[in-house]
């Protein structure tokens, strides 16, 4: 019996030259994690080669879900503030809160919530599209926010890729599904390692 055909689809989606794309996501857990955080947040921003311009991850000690989802689209444009992006697109995978926000020009927003959906549209410019996306298009987002918010009580901007940020990384870009711990090897240090024992000689 033949099974059926999966979808094959690129995942993530380069945005076009000149335009930077940021990816956020809220986490949210049942319980209260051992550090005593609930929520976390993860921001990823990338040119239109792929490359990481910026990850920022943790948490803002927020006790409100919807909250905690606003408060991951404010951090992805203060990213955009702070590098100086004017033409951007900002992805989410959190329905509700990407509705409530793009359609608050029309309804208005709940009382508890509207200060920090004013702040998002008067943060949004013209040259800002907001995309809502699936959960399997937001993946490397959605890894930062669960460790930052199993790490850290605040947001860290993240220099070096940790776990399985280079994994999820290649398989955005179309890289091939590799393993976290796949490096290149220059051919000056197999040579070395060959001149000091530490690699056997393939011929």
């Amino acid at each position: 019996m033949e099974e059926d055909n999966v979808n094959v689809n690129a995942r993530w989606l380069m945005p076009p030259e000149g335009v930077i794309k940021i990816n956020v996501h809220s986490f949210f857990s049942d319980q209260q994690l051992p550090n005593g955080n609930q929520y976390g947040i993860g921001v990823v921003c990338r040119n239109s080669r792929g490359d990481i311009l910026r990850i920022l991850g943790g948490s803002l000690c927020i006790v409100n879900r919807r909250n905690n989802e606003y408060n991951a689209f404010m951090e992805g444009l203060k990213v955009a503030f702070v590098r100086s992006c004017t033409n951007i697109i900002l992805e989410s995978d959190h329905l509700d809160a990407y509705w409530d926000w793009t359609h608050s020009a029309i309804i208005g927003a709940p009382p508890q919530h509207a200060r920090i959906v004013q702040q998002l549209n008067q943060r949004k410019n013209f040259y800002t599209i907001t995309r809502l996306v699936a959960p399997e298009d937001n993946l490397l987002a959605a890894y930062v926010a669960q460790h930052g918010a199993e790490n850290w009580k605040h947001m860290v901007r993240i220099r070096r890729p940790f776990g399985r940020i280079m994994e999820i990384w290649n398989s955005d870009i179309g890289l091939g599904e590799i393993g976290p711990q796949f490096e290149v090897i220059l051919e000056e240090e197999i040579n070395m390692g060959i001149a000091q024992g530490e690699v056997e000689d393939p011929k």
